[in-house]
């Protein structure tokens, strides 16, 4: 049997040269291919709408600068986690002040946008930040960013009682015209109240200082209240969508300017700004005896005329016992408070409470009135009568009030009742006192009296028959004839007596016969009076008497 003998080969042979290439070629590749790799990007998102691994990108300017790798749930199964590669030379934009957001197609106050979606599909748009610090991890945001975070301008901070009438994307305007937009909207829930930020561009954010106010911009408002009606038209921008808008109260100084993240108050309007500058005001409390349907809280307070305050609860029962035996027995209570600000600079309230006690002694009382007959709204209307404040019905009841005012934690001030209500109590106590006649015996006094009016109407009857029988007699209906037979024998007289006839020619004859005689015997008389015994004895003729000399 033949053994084979085995000699080791000690010398290397060129074969393996193949498969130390093929090592070689494959180190290099999977070198290259992991150098050429960018960063592993991190996104937590809410939901993944729109997102598929392997084909989402995620872009910047409309370039493609990375692609979605994963999309898996966190582990407490709240979140979704998306993993995404990014190319190497774009990792310098992934830094701390980067924004991440799907765009997808959307309807919205400012149009239709994403509609290039339809159909590559959604995709990540990539906003990058000013920061040199590069960072992994993001949130991915569920709307678009209003303005980027290294946009020049100011981000400012407005708090509200409630949130109706703005939302986010609403544009922030400056005597109508649009400076900005609305960014954020959260509400509080400890505070209950809705914070916004706001973003105003350059060059606007110069007129952003401490001494602006903001209030809600309404496309079209009315207001019927006891001033009247008011009507504000916005700009064509919020009619559609609202917004809200800033400026300075006429007469204040422009003050210092805003700082980065300083927080406004928002108004819901530019009148309640006015209504809240006067923040310093005495209460009082006042009770009327009628009704005050129509008068609502920020219903004006009137002297003569001249708002002095401001209505601030209807009706006001806190504090109160027994607040429907009080309604019942003093009056409706209404709290109203009088503003410092709108009677003179530099008054305090000591001084302005003084000066009400005082007008208070001299007869100082409130009225409700009517403000507008359309909406019905009452105002109250304070008044000075001295001779109200004399009446001893009145101070027992303002005394009883005062009471209970001053139980109530507030000075009270005296009410009368208004106009119509006064002619109405007039009518209602003419209406009693009309009641309280003695309608029963009026009624029978007047049977009485209309019965002797039958009677004396009867009589009347029968004495214009005795007259229409007298004048129906022959002898009444000739006297028409006889009286004018009468007038014409008279006329015919009075004919015979007229100038030219011969018996007016015959006494004129006769009178200037009388006229001679009268003449001839003037002499006679005139001597018999000088001598009465001239007709006996010869009368001596005497001449003229002659003026006598005046004495020296």
């Amino acid at each position: 049997m033949l053994t084979a003998k085995v000699t080791p080969i000690r010398q290397w042979s060129p074969i393996w040269i193949v498969p130390l290439a093929a090592i070689l070629i494959g180190l290099w590749m999977l070198f290259n291919h992991f150098s050429q790799q960018g960063a592993m990007l991190l996104l937590i998102a809410e939901d993944a709408e729109g997102i598929i691994a392997g084909k989402t990108q995620i872009k910047n300017r409309s370039v493609d600068v990375g692609q979605v790798v994963s999309v898996e749930l966190s582990d407490d199964l709240k979140q979704v986690l998306i993993t995404a590669r990014m190319k190497p030379a774009v990792t310098p934009l992934v830094n701390e002040g980067s924004q991440f957001w799907v765009v997808k197609p959307q309807i919205g106050r400012g149009g239709v946008t994403g509609l290039n979606t339809l159909l590559s599909g959604a995709y990540i748009e990539l906003k990058p930040g000013d920061s040199a610090q590069t960072q992994l991890r993001h949130t991915l945001l569920s709307n678009p960013p209003i303005a980027s975070a290294d946009a020049a301008g100011i981000r400012i901070k407005l708090d509200a009682a409630d949130s109706s009438g703005l939302s986010i994307g609403d544009p922030v305007l400056y005597r109508g015209y649009e400076v900005g937009t609305v960014e954020l909207s959260e509400f509080d829930l400890v505070e209950r109240r809705t914070r916004y930020q706001l973003f105003i561009r350059q060059p606007f954010d110069a007129m952003v200082t401490e001494n602006i106010r903001f209030w809600r911009s309404s496309g079209l408002s009315l207001d019927l209240s006891a001033e009247g009606l008011k009507v504000n038209i916005g700009s064509a921008a919020t009619l559609l969508s609202g917004g809200v808008s800033f400026d300075l109260m006429d007469g204040w100084p422009q003050g210092q300017p805003a700082a980065d993240g300083t927080v406004f108050q928002l108004f819901a309007d530019k009148q309640s700004i006015q209504d809240g500058m006067y923040n310093q005001y005495v209460e009082y409390l006042v009770f009327f005896d009628e009704s005050v349907r129509g008068l609502k809280a920020g219903a004006p307070v009137e002297y003569r005329g001249v708002r002095v305050g401001t209505v601030a609860s209807v009706p006001f029962f806190f504090s109160m016992e027994r607040p429907f035996e009080v309604s019942l027995n003093q009056g409706i209570p209404v709290l109203i408070r009088i503003e410092s600000g709108r009677l003179y600079e530099n008054l305090s309230l000591a001084q302005l409470r003084s000066e009400l006690d005082q007008a208070v002694e001299q007869g100082l009382h409130a009225i409700l009135k009517t403000g507008n007959l359309l909406t019905g709204g009452l105002f109250i209307d304070l008044d000075i009568n001295p001779d109200w404040q004399q009446e001893e019905r009145h101070q027992a009841l303002f005394a009883e009030q005062q009471r209970l005012s001053l139980a109530a934690g507030y000075p009270g001030l005296p009410s009368a009742r208004s106009g119509f209500s006064n002619i109405e109590q007039k009518i209602l106590l003419a209406l009693d006192k009309i009641n309280q006649l003695p309608l029963a015996e009026v009624l029978q006094q007047g049977q009485q009296t209309l019965a002797a009016t039958d009677q004396l109407v009867q009589q009347s009857q029968l004495l214009l028959n005795d007259v229409q029988h007298f004048m129906q007699q022959p002898a009444l209906q000739q006297l028409p004839q006889n009286l004018q037979a009468s007038l014409a024998e008279m006329q015919t007289m009075m004919q015979g007596l007229s100038p030219g006839s011969a018996a007016y020619n015959q006494v004129n004859q006769n009178l200037q016969s009388l006229d001679q005689v009268l003449r001839d015997v003037q002499p006679l008389l005139k001597l018999l009076n000088q001598q009465s015994n001239a007709l006996i004895f010869n009368a001596s003729q005497q001449s003229d008497p002659e003026p006598r000399k005046a004495k020296q």
